[in-house]
């Protein structure tokens, strides 16, 4: 704008990637907070502009200097650079702000990331009878699903438990799911008992907008003792049949009301028969037509798949979620068989 004469496409590329360049240089300088560098910048910026000028020298410009005109684009060239610069660092203050406060958060939400991790592995056990399978692969960063095993002279409970919602809150109340659960059986609870306690004690420590829903498995002998609070249906593969049947759940969720009760039914699982409890980060899934997938071809996919290693049970079925839609919730699954 000040130079009043006609500028060639070479020369104009020429200071455009100059300055970009600059700028970039004194943004790089501002966030890693090295100020000591800024003059050593501005000296090299001056010496750079000074040498392109040389080069490209140029003949009177078409507005005389004495020209109103001249004075003005002056005035308004420098008031250009003026305003640009202060956008410039108004923006440069705004960034190393914003960015702090946003590595902050990330390392807290990596830090939730890690207690998530530690709080739900995989499990892979095998107590008398029964093959145990569990694992959990969060949609973000922190899940909201839980899986989890209770062990002690052959007998055990195994559930799976998901959380209404996303994210760091969710992960928090799972965290204390799993501290209650395991609480009340240390103090004798089971069946029944168990899920009333863990509701009485979480109720008044959620928000009112949480619940929790959760499938219970129990093994007693050679029956085993379901308990679903409002949790996706048990899949049953029973091997004598080769047929799935599905166990709906009674209750509702955990936390949906001030007093709740629970029931429990009794399940006869057999030789080679597997149990498959799963959240509906699975069966909800959506396809291209927003349709979800359901429990059809997870069932289907359970009876072809029944004579795999149980790991690769979940493999197969968590991949034939992944390719009918995108995961956009946390994929759990509890799978027990009996050898």
């Amino acid at each position: 704008m000040m130079r009043t004469y006609r500028l060639g496409w070479i020369e104009v590329s020429s200071v455009v990637f100059l300055s970009g360049g600059v700028a970039v240089l004194y943004a790089v300088v501002a966030v890693k907070r090295k100020y000591v560098l800024m003059p050593l910048i501005a000296a090299a910026q001056i010496a750079a502009f000074t040498w392109l000028a040389h080069v490209f020298a140029h003949a009177a410009g078409a507005v005389l200097a004495e020209s109103p005109l001249q004075s003005q684009l002056q005035f308004l060239g420098l008031g250009g650079i003026l305003a640009l610069s202060a956008g410039y660092a108004l923006f440069l203050v705004f960034f190393s702000r914003e960015g702090v406060r946003y590595f902050a958060a990330h390392t807290e939400i990596a830090l939730a990331r890690e207690l998530h991790q530690a709080l739900v592995p995989e499990i892979l056990r095998r107590i008398g009878p029964y093959e145990i399978y569990g694992a959990s692969i969060p949609s973000g960063e922190v899940g909201g699903d839980l899986v989890d095993l209770v062990e002690g002279n052959n007998e055990w409970i195994a559930y799976v438990a998901d959380v209404s919602g996303h994210g760091v809150s969710p992960g928090v109340l799972m965290a204390m799911f799993k501290a209650t659960v395991r609480s009340r059986i240390l103090t004798g609870n089971d069946g029944i008992g168990l899920l009333e306690g863990v509701h009485q004690t979480l109720y008044p420590l959620k928000t009112n907008n949480m619940f929790v829903t959760a499938g219970f498995l129990q093994a007693q002998g050679e029956r085993i003792e379901l308990s679903l609070a409002g949790h996706p249906a048990l899949l049953h593969f029973q091997r004598s049949t080769g047929s799935v049947c599905e166990y709906p759940p009674q209750d509702l969720p955990l936390g949906i009301l001030p007093v709740q009760s629970f029931s429990a039914q009794t399940i006869d699982c057999r030789q080679g028969d597997i149990l498959l409890l799963l959240t509906d980060g699975i069966t909800e899934v959506a396809g291209q037509n927003e349709a979800e997938l359901g429990a059809e071809p997870i069932k289907s996919g359970l009876q072809q798949w029944a004579g795999l290693p149980l790991p690769e049970v979940f493999r197969n079925i968590r991949e034939l979620a992944l390719g009918f839609g995108k995961q956009l919730d946390d994929q759990t699954m509890l799978l027990v068989r009996r050898l």
